[in-house]
Formats: C-alpha cells, sequence, structure tokens
C-alpha cells in the first residue's frame, strides 16, 4: 500500500505513473505541454488512458541538463498542479528544490519526486512536515551536469542498494511517512550498469519498500534496440517494464500509459 495523505494506492497489482513534462527542454517530450492548456489536457489523456497517479516535473534532469532557477519552475509547475489536483488522481511533484516542493505541497500535492534522493535535510522536513510519502532515487552526485561523469561502479547493484537503504532510514527517521526507492537508471549509469540494476531488482525489492522503476524511452531502450527517436521506443519499453514488473517493481514511471495498461492487463490475466 502507498499511502498518498488522503488516500491510498493499492499496490497489491503494478500501478503507473504517468509522465507530464513542464519542460521546454526534456529528452522526449520537451516543449510539447509548456502552455498549461495543453499539459491539463495531457494530463486528462493520461487519467483517461489509465494513469494511477500523474508525475509533474518542471526541471529537465537528463544528463548535461542545466538548472532551471527557482521562480522559473514555479511558474511552470503550480498553475498546472493546481488544475491537476482537480483530475480526482494522485499527484506527485518532481523537484529536486525544497522551495518548490513546499508550495507543491501546500496546493495539495501527493508525493515528492527527489531525483537526488532526499540528501537535502529541507527535503526530508518538508515530507515529514506535511506527511507525505517520497521517492528516494539514486544518482551519484546530485547534480545531472556532471553525474555522467560519475558512472563508475565497483558493484552497481550493491552500491545502489547501499546508497537506498541508508537514505530511506535516515527519511524515515526524520519522520517521513513511507519511501519509494528508485534506482535512478539513466542517472550516472552506462548500458551496463542499468542491465545489471534490472537483473538485480530483487536486491532493492527485498529491502521492503515500492519500488519504482523509469526506463519509460530512455536512452538504454534505443541502445538496446537501434531506435534513435525517443518516441518511438514503446515496445522495448514494455519489454523492460513487463521484467521488471517480474522481478518486483511496484510502479512503473511511463510516458505511454495506455501501451502500458494494455501490457499489464495482459500480464494480470497470466500472472494473478
Amino acid at each position: 500500500m502507498l499511502w498518498l495523505r488522503d488516500r491510498t494506492l493499492d499496490l497489491s497489482r503494478p500501478r503507473l505513473m504517468g509522465v507530464l513534462n513542464l519542460t521546454p527542454d526534456s529528452f522526449s517530450d520537451g516543449g510539447l505541454y509548456l502552455e498549461p492548456e495543453k499539459a491539463l489536457e495531457r494530463a486528462k489523456a493520461l487519467v483517461a488512458e489509465g494513469a494511477d497517479i500523474l508525475d509533474l516535473g518542471a526541471e529537465s534532469t537528463r544528463p548535461g541538463a542545466e538548472p532551471v532557477p527557482l521562480e522559473e519552475e514555479k511558474r511552470r509547475l503550480l498553475p498546472v498542479l493546481e488544475a491537476v489536483l482537480t483530475l480526482g488522481v494522485p499527484v506527485s511533484v518532481d523537484t529536486r528544490k525544497p522551495e518548490v516542493a513546499e508550495e507543491a505541497l501546500r496546493l495539495g500535492a501527493h508525493l515528492i519526486n527527489d531525483v537526488t534522493g532526499l540528501r537535502d535535510e529541507r527535503m526530508l522536513a518538508l515530507c515529514a512536515r506535511f506527511g507525505v510519502a517520497a521517492v528516494v532515487m539514486h544518482m551519484p552526485v546530485p547534480d545531472p551536469r556532471t553525474m555522467m561523469a560519475h558512472a563508475h561502479y565497483k558493484d552497481v547493484v550493491a552500491e545502489v542498494r547501499d546508497f537506498l537503504k541508508a537514505q530511506a532510514e535516515r527519511a524515515l527517521k526524520a519522520g517521513v511517512p513511507q519511501v519509494v526507492l528508485d534506482p535512478g537508471f539513466g542517472f550516472g549509469k552506462l548500458l551496463e550498469h542499468n542491465l545489471a540494476l534490472l537483473r538485480g531488482l530483487e536486491a532493492l525489492v527485498d529491502l521492503g519498500h515500492p519500488v519504482l522503476v523509469g526506463l519509460s524511452r530512455k536512452r538504454t531502450i534505443g541502445e538496446l534496440t537501434g531506435v534513435e527517436n525517443p518516441r518511438e521506443r514503446v515496445a522495448g519499453t514494455l519489454a523492460a517494464h513487463l521484467y521488471a514488473v517480474w522481478k518486483g517493481a511496484r510502479l512503473l514511471r511511463v510516458h505511454d500509459v495506455r501501451a502500458h495498461r494494455e501490457a499489464l492487463a495482459v500480464w494480470n490475466a497470466l500472472w494473478g
């Protein structure tokens, strides 16, 4: 069960987190939903396709991405968040700035998705004060501009597991009610690291927290399939995500909700 403030999400079956990027430069759909009207239209479409939760982000954290000024991130995010909260599904906010997270939580956001892994004490304190769960993601350093320079591991599964375990314990000790673990595919990781993490995903599942996997349209899928256009990497994404479900992932962060909903319907019928 995932606790989302005034509601819960049953994780006895895999659930879908629909991605809504409010950015001009995200790798797959940057610029498509900058206007609030288009963003709300896209949010409604994701819900209609079967998204269980929406994940809104107004700062790209792709490799090499430059940080977005605080006020600009708020300008992009907050009006859309306020509108999307009326749709009746839980809303996650993808931010690494405590100032943005606080305003989002005041509006009613249900989950904080922090790609830096709750390294900032202020983010811990916020999640604890508002009684909201948080996604703890692994990246080797908390800066997308330099993270690929740190893609060096002796044992990537063990190192990611140790980081997530320590950050989860720190968060719970600080009063954060629940954490979700995300291995951070592509964040300071090369193809071989991503594959090792997928194969060893049960090591993270065994920590006892819900595990979120987000490989949707990513470079790893392109490297494996030869498909250059991120929007055409749906089939490869489905294969990777179904494998992650088999390994124990309970949440999938995806762009293509309908395709995942149909694939999971067949999966659930076969495996229950």
